[in-house]
């Protein structure tokens, strides 16, 4: 056996091309998304040339006083005394912080403010800011004549009804940084006045030197196809942020766990994709693992940089459902999707509990693939899916909201597929997804902000974050279970086998749900809560506390932790 790599560049025009052997092909995924992010661009580049929040510490480990700091940075090209500018902070209103007295800021330099036990900080004040938890907060820096403002709002919901840098509702939030991380820009000076895109809870915080990018490229819609005594891997390359920067990022490709080649994907505008191939010359019929990865350690999301492909195998084999939007938002359409493992060209039959169900062709190609009866309608409701996998369907069998089975059949009428659900499975507008457990199986609610993946990955559970310095942690208060939020309880234990107790308490102090009853748990892992009684309901709106004991089995230390969360 051996193995060949070529690649050679090819620039297309229309929205998704046909792709030719060893092809590099660049294209937007939505060309007018593309022109509105260039205008973004050219908007943040000229008209917000100035003084910016750049980085923010409100919450550090340990004790906050005498820790807390702020950096500015000079995103424009000229210099700027700040004489007479203030810092402002907000819980439930604006108040002030400190007034700069005068100094030169130079184009590109960063200033750093700091309480009294933050180093090389060249002015120093009591910060006190807010910490987030339960609403939004905000810090703002504002001009000496009060004409320029720039403000970070963070955490949600805006109860107090903070206006941002306009003067109006402030509607976007930069996330609630967790103890000991930092809110920073995803480039150093990124400013697009939306604090939910330009902002990022920062695990390494570099306080006073430039921020690491963090731009999110993630590889989607891989397809394998046989061409004579080779294999062709084809696999999508996309930028999920908002900014383009210049990166070289490698793309390596491995044939069972041998290196195949490396390319360089590198300079991928805003929201499009670049399109790699890569031959295996594989002279057997033996099934083989395809393995490709991309090697970009700032990414914020590595969960989507890593893809794996088997040329047969029945996890390949195929079609399965993979997802199933069986209760659409009011106004939109449901839709099923499919994963085919294998180059195949078929005819299958979706059927319902009650024999109802269309017919529906899948081309001779492995990836994923949405039928629905309305291709234009899905499209517009979820922009990223391609095109070309979305497959037309008439004769739509109705899937019911209250419980239902989904039957996957092929051209002689046998079972290749099924799964059932019951009711309030997934909440509105949110699919429900496959995914794998211990080598099984299961169903859940998409965990994806979107609400569901037509055409990609599915979504990933949340992981402990890196460089997390607390046993134990919670994220995601205040939740919104109900729009399939969710809180976690992430763990990151001394002991290789703990026992763990978990469990959500009311504010009475009534038992809600265990999440964990003398459980056998690893040293690092995550518990969720779905906002869902013992009995399967949502709890109401509230505040709620979530219980914590955990024992190692060999160094038997034990740790008591008690934490809040709202719901909302």
């Amino acid at each position: 056996m051996k193995t060949e790599m070529t690649l050679t560049m090819e620039r297309q025009t229309s929205r998704l091309p046909s792709l030719s052997p060893g092809s590099l092909t660049r294209r937007s995924l939505s060309p007018a998304r593309s022109a509105l992010t260039l205008l973004t661009l050219l908007l943040a580049s000229t008209l917000s040339a100035n003084i910016v929040i750049n980085e923010l510490m409100y919450d550090p480990n340990g004790t906050d006083t005498g820790y807390e700091w702020l950096e500015l940075y000079n995103n424009g090209l000229s210099d700027i005394d700040l004489e007479g500018a203030r810092l402002l902070k907000a819980g439930s209103a604006y108040e002030e912080v400190f007034v700069f007295p005068r100094f030169i800021l130079r184009a590109g330099r960063y200033l750093l403010l700091g309480e009294t036990n933050v180093p090389n900080a060249q002015f120093t004040a009591s910060l006190a800011f807010q910490n987030g938890g339960s609403e939004t907060d905000a810090v703002r820096f504002e001009s000496a004549d009060g004409l320029y403002r720039d403000t970070v709002l963070y955490d949600e919901p805006n109860y107090y009804e903070l206006p941002d840098d306009s003067g109006v509702l402030g509607s976007s939030f930069a996330p609630d940084a967790p103890q000991g991380y930092a809110l920073a820009r995803i480039m150093d000076g990124w400013d697009s006045n939306l604090c939910g895109v330009d902002f990022i809870a920062e695990a390494y915080p570099s306080p006073g030197s430039a921020n690491p990018v963090r731009i999110d490229y993630g590889l989607y819609w891989p397809s394998l196809r046989q061409e004579q005594d080779s294999w062709i891997c084809g696999i999508w390359v996309k930028n999920l942020s908002p900014i383009s920067a210049y990166l070289e990022i490698p793309l390596e490709f491995r044939l069972d766990g041998v290196s195949a080649g490396t390319i360089c994907a590198c300079n991928i505008s805003a929201g499009d994709s670049l399109f790699y191939e890569n031959w295996f010359a594989i002279a057997d019929e033996d099934n083989h693992l395809i393995e490709i990865s991309l090697d970009l350690a700032s990414d914020p999301d590595q969960t989507n940089n890593q893809i794996s492909l088997q040329l047969y195998g029945p996890e390949l084999q195929g079609p399965l459902i993979n997802e199933v939007m069986y209760r659409p938002a009011t106004g939109f359409q449901e839709w099923i999707e499919i994963w085919q493992g294998s180059p195949y060209r078929g005819s299958y039959r979706i059927e319902d509990r009650a024999g109802n169900g269309f017919n529906f062709e899948l081309p001779d190609q492995a990836g994923y693939f949405v039928v629905c009866a309305s291709p234009a309608q899905l499209l517009s409701r979820y922009p990223d899916c391609p095109a070309d996998i979305v497959i037309d369907v008439s004769g739509w069998a109705t899937l019911n909201n209250d419980g239902d089975e989904v039957w996957l059949l092929d051209a002689d009428g046998e079972t290749i597929d099924s799964l059932s659900y019951e009711a309030d499975a997934t909440p509105p507008d949110r699919s429900l997804e496959r995914y794998e457990s211990q080598g099984m199986s299961l169903w859940r609610a998409c965990l994806a902000s979107t609400g569901a993946t037509p055409g990609l990955v599915n979504s990933s559970p949340v992981e402990v974050p890196p460089g997390q310095s607390k046993p134990v942690a919670v994220y995601g208060s205040p939740c919104q279970a109900r729009a399939g939020e969710q809180i976690s309880v992430s763990y990151q234990l001394q002991d290789s086998q703990n026992r763990v107790d978990c469990a959500v308490w009311s504010r009475a102090g009534q038992l809600v749900r265990v999440l964990a009853d003398n459980t056998l748990l690893p040293h690092t892992g995550v518990l969720s809560w779905d906002g869902r009684d013992a009995n399967g309901r949502y709890v109401p709106r509230g505040l709620y506390y979530i219980s914590w004991t955990s024992r190692g089995l060999s160094n038997g230390k034990e740790i008591y932790k008690r934490f809040s969360v709202a719901m909302r």
